[in-house]
């Protein structure tokens, strides 16, 4: 019974600030989660909104992968993309104006495709000035 208080007590003074960094992320990860739940649809609609435009620049170069045999498939593409961001945030069929939440998905998608365009674009030109081109 000794040895194990013994124990227990090392395995503690050795790993304190672990501990300690643990006990503080399951804090704040439940206070977190906390807020989540008690906010109103809006706000969680709202958070969807700003993560929107994070998350559209990746489903678009995926739906450009995943459709990329198909070259004259941009309304396909632009609808997986669109039903990707639905399934991703199921609060925004909560949405009462669901025609402009799809126009804010379209601009936003818009600017996703100009800025894999400009990627693409200075790609090409770092892989032509590599080989000499």
């Amino acid at each position: 019974m000794i040895d194990g208080l013994k124990n227990f007590l090392t395995l503690i003074n050795d790993n304190w600030t672990t501990i300690l960094v643990i006990v503080g992320l399951i804090i704040g990860i439940y206070q977190k989660i906390k807020k989540f739940l008690k906010d109103t649809d809006e706000a969680k609609i709202e958070f969807a909104k700003q993560q929107i435009s994070n998350v559209v620049l990746k489903m678009i170069t995926d739906a450009e992968k995943d459709y990329q045999q198909y070259a004259k498939a941009g309304e396909i593409k632009r609808s997986q993309v669109i039903k990707q961001i639905f399934d991703d945030y199921p609060v925004l069929e909560r949405v009462v104006d669901q025609g402009a939440l799809i126009a804010l998905i379209d601009t936003e998608i818009d600017n996703a495709l100009k800025t894999l365009r400009e990627v693409i674009k200075e790609t090409k030109k770092e892989e032509e000035l590599s080989n000499g081109v």
